[in-house]
């Protein structure tokens, strides 16, 4: 009996090793360090954001969280802020398009970063976006939103574009580029 489960089971591995590796059926999931721009839709300032977004599928989903900073603008000047927020979304093609909420966590003493221990911390305007990500041919991922206050909430309307770097992980091989 055991003589005659070898050769299934080599063939087996054999299949297995011959069939697409996850990765390269989803080249989007990981941890990406990002940095850009969010433009106010209506005066056209912009600000510097930046920090991590990850990328997971579950099924047909792509989730996504994000950890970002921003100097939010307020009538007494700008103050840090940190965007932190959930979403999904789909993949069309080499895209993914989805939907997100995020929520602002603003200091209260200027100087002093809201996640410093002891330090009282504003939570912000709850805001709703819809998302578009691709990868550049360098792995370069690029995440296009537009950003509207959440029913309720009060927030000019903005466009933010992130560029982001795929972080490799402890235990996770990095891939060589070639010269």
């Amino acid at each position: 009996m055991v003589s005659r489960a070898r050769p299934v089971l080599l063939l087996a591995g054999l299949l297995l090793a011959a069939a697409p590796s996850p990765a390269a059926d989803d080249p989007f999931s990981g941890t990406y360090d990002v940095k850009g721009l969010t433009t106010d839709v209506r005066s056209g300032d912009t600000r510097r954001i930046e920090g991590h977004v990850v990328l997971t599928l579950a099924g047909a989903v792509y989730r996504a969280s994000s950890e970002l900073g921003t100097d939010y603008p307020t009538p007494g000047g700008p103050v840090h802020a940190d965007v932190i927020g959930t979403g999904e979304g789909k993949r069309d093609g080499n895209v993914l398009k989805g939907t997100a909420k995020t929520q602002l966590v603003m200091q209260t003493v200027p100087g002093v970063d809201p996640d410093f221990a002891f330090i009282p911390h504003q939570v912000g305007p709850r805001i709703v976006s819809t998302w578009t990500a691709y990868l550049e041919k360098d792995g370069t991922l690029i995440v296009e939103l537009s950003n509207k206050p959440a029913k309720g909430e009060h927030y000019a309307e903005t466009k933010t574009k992130l560029r982001g770097t795929k972080v490799a992980m402890p235990g996770e091989k990095k891939e060589e580029k070639e010269p």
